[in-house]
């Protein structure tokens, strides 16, 4: 069986950005220490700053729920929170093939 993807879009409306770009950051950073996480990466499209994609990269299903759990995904998902309409965010999760 392949590994579990997450795939994130996110769209930081101006002037928000500052707000929770340091968080999202944190999150994969302290996400790849996960025990099922192998991957957490955060890219910035090349022609919009405020426009990110998350590829994640985990065991299975278990070890994505353990990550939410987490307390540095709380603290994103707090700010998410706070921010509303002025975040959009779109998941997507994929299988590995192998």
């Amino acid at each position: 069986m392949g590994k579990l993807v997450n795939l994130v879009q996110v769209t930081v409306a101006a002037g928000y950005l500052e707000t929770i770009k340091p968080a999202m950051l944190e999150n994969a950073r302290s996400s790849v220490r996960e025990a099922g996480c192998h991957q957490f990466d955060v890219v910035v499209s090349n022609d919009d700053d405020h426009k990110f994609v998350f590829y994640e990269v985990y065991d299975d299903q278990a070890a994505l729920d353990a990550h939410r759990e987490a307390d540095h995904f709380k603290a994103y998902w707090k700010i998410l929170e706070e921010l509303g309409g002025n975040l959009q965010r779109q998941v997507q999760l994929y299988t590995t093939q192998e």
